[in-house]
């Protein structure tokens, strides 16, 4: 009888041992977006399963047994995971399908099972699930091409679409780890093509690049910028030529306006006391004879006098009595 309550204790004791143990031991299981996972959880066929509550950042599932032959009975307790959960008939190992980015987390599996006493022990086991996605092709980029004394030296950047954690990068034949690296090629130096690999835990891919390519791109790239860089000189001399020729123009116009504008016209108008209109006495003294045929026409003179019947005299101008003269040279 005493021996049976050993027994007893030492399977109790065992039981609570695995499941401290099981505690502070998590497994790391590696998803890949997309498709499915499965948690292991080794229930072996002699145990008698009560119930399985899974548990992640939220409630997942809670698993019972089903009739005798039958699938288990799946609770799903969230919508994140409805349609994509099942549970295996023989061992209760959870699968998780059609795996999203947010899946990846902690996942804790509370197994209480019935001892042959008839008492409830609980065992956890928890995992760590990482999704990724598999990778595509990296493409290599060059930047700050630089060529001197013959030699080209070329930056080159290796990367992949959606970047994320866990990629890591190597370059052959150098051996060199990272995404970046900088080479130097010379007319001597061997002809050797640049290969990059990305990988993660789920998948790699590669990329190439012949270095003939690269320093030929270069020298491209400095021949065009010369080429640029000549342009650009041809267009500023032009622009100012044209800009010197321009004033010149202006100032040359703006000379011969000043010159044209010094011609002045005069005009001398004097005022004359008015005798009466019944007064005046117009008086015409023709020319003595004819001007010559060659005389410009413009230049006759013509004089009129008007002599004041009334006989007064003009103090203010000076002249003779009732005397005005009017003379008008053309």
């Amino acid at each position: 009888m005493a021996q049976r309550y050993l027994w007893i204790l030492l399977l109790c004791l065992q039981t609570c041992l695995e499941a401290d143990g099981s505690d502070t031991d998590v497994i790391t299981l590696i998803g890949i977006l997309g498709e499915l996972v499965t948690f292991p959880l080794n229930i072996k066929k002699s145990q008698q399963v009560v119930n399985i509550v899974w548990n992640s950042e939220t409630s997942v599932a809670f698993i019972t047994p089903g009739d005798a032959g039958a699938a288990p009975k799946v609770t799903v307790t969230h919508q994140n995971y409805n349609d994509r959960i099942n549970v295996s008939c023989q061992n209760y190992n959870l699968e998780i399908s059609n795996l999203r980015m947010e899946d990846s987390g902690i996942y804790k599996a509370d197994i209480n099972t019935k001892t042959v006493e008839g008492v409830v022990a609980t065992t956890t086991r928890r995992f760590n699930l990482q999704v990724f996605r598999r990778l595509g092709k990296p493409q290599i980029t060059q930047s700050l091409m630089t060529s001197m004394n013959s030699t080209c030296y070329v930056t080159l950047t290796c990367s992949v679409e959606k970047e994320e954690e866990n990629v890591t990068y190597s370059w052959s034949p150098l051996g060199e780890k990272g995404n970046v690296i900088r080479i130097s090629r010379t007319p001597d130096s061997q002809e050797l093509t640049y290969t990059c690999t990305a990988q993660n835990p789920i998948s790699n891919s590669s990329d190439s690049i012949s270095a003939q390519q690269l320093c030929a791109d270069t020298a491209t790239g400095l021949r065009s910028r010369h080429t640029r860089l000549l342009s650009g000189l041809a267009g500023l001399f032009l622009s100012i030529l044209i800009v010197t020729l321009v004033l010149l123009f202006l100032l040359r116009k703006r000379g011969e306006d000043a010159t044209s504008k010094k011609t002045i016209y005069t005009y001398v108008m004097v005022t004359r006391a008015a005798p009466p209109a019944e007064g005046r006495i117009y008086d015409e003294i023709p020319l003595s004879k004819e001007l010559p045929d060659k005389e410009d026409p413009a230049n006759r003179v013509y004089a009129t006098l008007q002599m004041d019947k009334m006989g007064k005299t003009s103090t203010q101008d000076g002249k003779p009595p009732g005397i005005s003269a009017y003379d008008n040279v053309v």
